[in-house]
């Protein structure tokens, strides 16, 4: 059972299994073990990046809450004097005692406008946080400094950390140049420590933690070496192994088969039928088996000469004939489309000459399908769907009664072709409805939309007007056989329609051609 296919096989293929199945199994085991190692190594790092992300970001937390806290209690203590000039400055100088030099602060009225600050605080006004927020964190890119605003009682309150400061308390306990730490708030960032790589094989991690509440975001960017050099050797020796005995197999093979067989595929390749006797290189390879191959290859091509000739023969005799029915059939549509306009104009009365009207406009609708049909033959397209329904809406317009002379039609359409199963109901469908427009609201027109769905084998077709509405067609006389019509070629296309009543929207998905 297996060694059949098998023998059926190129020696050259034969050689490649072989060696494959030898080999192959040592450089996967090499392979999924460093693979394996990597990325174990590589979950390690990247926990051990979230946890150290996570303590940068609790002590930067930690950082703003304090000196916060002092900024808060230094407001209190100054009660109601917080507008006065001296009592600020000296909230200042009790500040600057209990903090480092390179934090800034600035007191300000409810408004925001600034009554004392230390001499590095950034110009400009002081905009009170909104309200439930409590401390507002922002972030300065322009200044590389970190604000924090809050209001109390006395006022509000605003402190500045540079970036300096900032690095001071969100250190990691890494090497330096192997990280990189970046505070983000929406777009404005401020770079606190820049990373260098890792060489070639380095991989970045990348993790974020939160600060402030959510306020900002802390980014913490490791370098990581996920394989080691003698993971790499363990992965490389027994694929280099294998090559190897791959390329000397493939040598041998090469020399006594798979070189004659090309020189003999390209003369088969080249020949063509009528050129006489197929003209084979000759072999110098010991295998008697190509010789004989080379003789059966003579034989078949003068079989298939002769039947090319016959083939050909055939199918002129077949393209005939069917262009000869397409013909047939289009007269015939034409005679039948020309008697019913002459029963059309000696009706006698205007119900019988709407009715005969219907008849032609369902005879055109199939003309147009086999004319469209028989225009793509040649290239086996399929109908193209956008000429088929243009040309009935021009049809449809050019027949429409007196009381919808001058009726709109709108087109919006996908350059999509179907088989002539689809575009004969198609065509119906569509005829049925504009003729439903023409007799109930043909002033506001119709949209017929084709579009594209989501698989290229699917589209909508989609037919939209005012008369359609539920509202305005309610009344019709012939809506019950309207209905009946339209259910039938739903099924017909075997997809529901889709009616909304109050828009006067009717949608069926139909099957159509995948353009190549």
């Amino acid at each position: 059972m297996i060694a059949a296919p098998f023998g059926r096989l190129s020696t050259g293929i034969k050689m490649l299994l072989i060696l494959s199945a030898a080999l192959m199994p040592l450089g996967l085991i090499a392979l999924f073990a460093s693979l394996e190692s990597a990325q174990a190594n590589r979950l390690n790092r990247e926990a051990e990046a979230r946890l150290t992300a996570s303590d940068s970001a609790r002590n930067l937390s930690m950082l703003i809450s304090r000196d916060t806290l002092l900024l808060r209690a230094a407001m209190m203590q100054m009660q109601a004097g917080v507008y006065e000039q001296g009592a600020c400055r000296r909230a200042l100088d009790m500040l600057a005692a209990a903090q480092r030099p390179a934090v800034s602060f600035a007191f300000a009225d409810p408004k925001g406008n600034r009554v004392c600050s230390t001499a590095e605080f950034s110009a400009g006004a002081i905009d009170p946080p909104p309200s439930g927020i409590g401390t507002e964190v922002r972030l300065l890119p322009d200044q590389q400094t970190l604000r924090f605003t809050f209001v109390s009682i006395a006022g509000v309150g605003s402190g500045e950390l540079p970036a300096a400061s900032l690095l001071d308390a969100a250190r990691p306990r890494l090497a330096e140049g192997r990280y990189g730490l970046l505070l983000r708030q929406g777009d404005a960032t401020i770079t606190l420590a820049s990373g260098s790589g890792g060489g070639p094989l380095a991989q970045t991690i990348r993790v974020a933690s939160p600060v402030s509440n959510g306020q900002l975001l802390l980014e913490l960017t490791v370098t990581a070496t996920p394989i080691r050099a003698i993971e790499v050797l363990m992965v490389l020796l027994p694929l280099m192994m294998w090559a190897s005995a791959l390329i000397f197999g493939w040598l041998i093979v090469d020399r006594l088969l798979l070189r004659p067989l090309g020189r003999m595929q390209r003369a088969v390749a080249s020949y063509e039928v009528g050129a006489g006797p197929l003209d084979l290189p000759i072999l110098t390879t010991p295998a008697q088996e190509l010789r004989g191959l080379g003789d059966a290859f003579r034989t078949v091509t003068n079989k298939l000469a002769a039947h090319e000739a016959e083939l050909e023969q055939g199918l002129a005799r077949q393209t005939r004939l069917t262009r000869e029915v397409h013909h047939r059939v289009k007269n015939n549509l034409q005679v039948v489309s020309s008697l019913i306009s002459l029963h059309a104009r000696a009706a006698k009365s205007d119900e019988a000459s709407e009715a005969y009207a219907a008849i032609q406009r369902r005879v055109d609708a199939l003309a147009v399908v086999h004319r469209n049909h028989y225009a793509e033959l040649e290239e086996n397209r399929g109908v193209s769907l956008r000429a088929l329904i243009s040309e009935l809406a021009a049809n449809l317009r050019a027949t429409a009664p007196g009381r919808a002379h001058g009726l709109a039609i709108s087109l919006d359409l996908a350059p999509l072709y179907a088989s002539q199963d689809v575009a004969v109901p198609v065509a119906f469908l569509i005829t049925e409805l504009v003729e439903l427009v023409m007799d109930c609201d043909p002033a506001r027109g119709v949209l017929i939309r084709l579009r594209q769905g989501e698989d290229p084998l699917r589209a909508e077709l989609a037919l939209v007007a005012s008369g359609l509405a539920e509202e305005a067609s309610r009344g019709h006389s012939a809506l019950d056989r309207f209905n009946r019509v339209i259910l039938g070629l739903s099924r017909q296309l075997r997809s529901p329609l889709d009616y909304d009543p109050l828009l006067g929207s009717y949608a069926i998905e139909i099957s159509v051609i995948p353009s190549a």
